[in-house]
């Protein structure tokens, strides 16, 4: 190993576990510190019993060959599994395919409603004009263009207002074009449809996959630290000193962080002017509670997550993790396995609610499903605090602030990952901004910031077979 280097990983998320597999193999032994008692971060499997979840939903598709070769070095074959893609969401009663399909949107809610959406499509589009590219411009404005005034309202507006927990017109739209499709017009048959989205799972879940990570560390050496969380990062000439909330410190000559980036600026010694400290304490994120309910009656549910855009539901998606893998809950269990997400603002308001309240709620929402709650076999509650950064307004020029200014005061400060860079990334992209990062420690002249910058990026397909 080279005695000369010595960063610190903050973070055992995808990122952090990549960026220290990644020093590993330019013979750099890192250490590594995460904040809670687990590693994985959203992309772990908690587990009880024999139950296993998926607080997020992770599909594993990448367009990077170095990623996919990455996950395919920690598990073998024999651990992952192709999972077949359908996705729905749950309007009046109707499970409305997901990507919208031109032919369910005219013919599934009946005709006068399907002409009615065409028409309301038709007519924004002859309004706003050339097609909207500007990823400044609101999500309404965007979704109204994109699918109509009818169908906006219809499947997107209360879904966003439940999940980003803010009025559409308070959230930039940069984000959906990654993340939501265009209508499908295309005739395919559902056959066709199936086929031709598949993705890579792991047997045992998400976390199956860096767990492995972190035993290949272990395995050379390198133990990741838990319950680890950084509460100070000064520096100086000589590099950086960390503290650790128990007083533990830990010298680097640089870090890589995927901690929430404006925690890492309130750890920052000397303290970071005023002006960048209050940019960073507007950087939002949404929080994650996921109820995962075992029923012992088999519900008809074809899909892998359901969307319950109406006011019906508390809550935003709904996972069927007997589709995603079996495994996730005991051998042979004969009924359903699912996981209902609600989508809170952090540590303040609904994310403070008691469990007893949270059975409740999804007690009404099996309800809305149709199903009694007398049939609930097994409960199980998980909380992940900063899932997802919350992409407002003013995100992509707060954020580029912040960039800027470490780029100037800390060269040898990485920051990478969703987190670390206050980017609502899938968990390839997080992984390719650690790489990157560390190819920029050794030297090289890359850009991490531009790991997820294809604005018409979306999963689909098993790539990478």
């Amino acid at each position: 190993m080279t005695a000369s280097k010595s960063p610190l990983v903050i973070g055992a998320g995808p990122a952090g576990l990549t960026a220290a597999l990644r020093l590993l193999e330019r013979d750099v032994a890192p250490r590594i510190v995460e904040a809670t008692e687990n590693v994985g971060g959203l992309a772990r499997t908690p587990v009880d019993g024999s139950w296993r979840i998926d607080p997020g939903g992770h599909r594993f598709f990448t367009k990077s060959e170095e990623v996919a070769d990455l996950w395919r070095s920690l598990l073998p074959a024999d651990q992952w599994i192709s999972v077949p893609r359908r996705s729905a969401m749950l309007v009046d009663g109707h499970y409305v395919r997901y990507p919208l399909r031109g032919r369910d949107l005219l013919w599934q809610r009946g005709l006068g409603k399907g002409l009615h959406g065409l028409g309301s499509l038709m007519w924004a589009r002859l309004r706003t004009g050339p097609r909207i590219v500007n990823g400044a411009v609101s999500f309404r404005r965007w979704g109204t263009y994109e699918f109509g005034r009818h169908w906006y309202q219809t499947f997107f507006d209360g879904y966003v207002r439940k999940t980003w927990l803010t009025d559409p017109d308070d959230i930039a739209s940069d984000w959906a074009n990654q993340r939501i499709k265009p209508i499908d017009w295309r005739v395919r048959s559902d056959q066709e449809l199936t086929t031709t989205d598949v993705f890579r799972y792991p047997k045992l879940g998400p976390g199956q996959l860096w767990e492995a990570a972190a035993e290949e560390l272990r395995s050379r050496g390198i133990e990741p630290k838990l319950k680890a969380r950084v509460v100070e990062a000064q520096y100086g000439a000589s590099g950086w000193t960390v503290t650790l909330q128990n007083g533990e410190t830990c010298l680097a000559d640089g870090l890589f962080s995927s901690m929430p980036l404006h925690e890492l600026i309130e750890a920052l010694k000397p303290r970071p002017p005023e002006y960048i400290r209050a940019i960073a304490a507007r950087l939002r994120h949404r929080g994650l509670i996921t109820v995962a309910v075992a029923l012992r009656e088999r519900l008809d549910i074809p899909y892998h997550w359901v969307y319950t855009p109406n006011s019906a539901f508390r809550s935003g998606r709904i996972q069927n993790y007997s589709l995603w893998s079996p495994d996730l809950a005991p051998p042979a269990w004969p009924g359903s396995h699912l996981g209902f997400e609600y989508f809170v603002d952090g540590p303040t308001g609904t994310w403070g609610i008691d469990d007893e309240e949270l059975v409740r709620i999804v007690r009404d929402d099996l309800r809305a499903l149709g199903c009694g709650d007398s049939t609930v076999e097994h409960l199980m509650i998980t909380r992940s605090q900063h899932a997802y950064p919350v992409h407002d307004s003013t995100r992509e020029r707060n954020v580029q602030r912040i960039r800027n200014f470490l780029a100037a005061r800390y060269p040898s400060l990485h920051p990478i990952g969703r987190n670390g860079m206050h980017h609502y990334d899938n968990q390839d992209h997080a992984m390719l901004s650690a790489l990157k990062s560390v190819d920029r420690y050794f030297g090289a002249d890359v850009d991490p910031w531009q790991a997820n910058t294809d604005e018409g990026y979306h999963e689909s397909g098993l790539v990478n077979g």
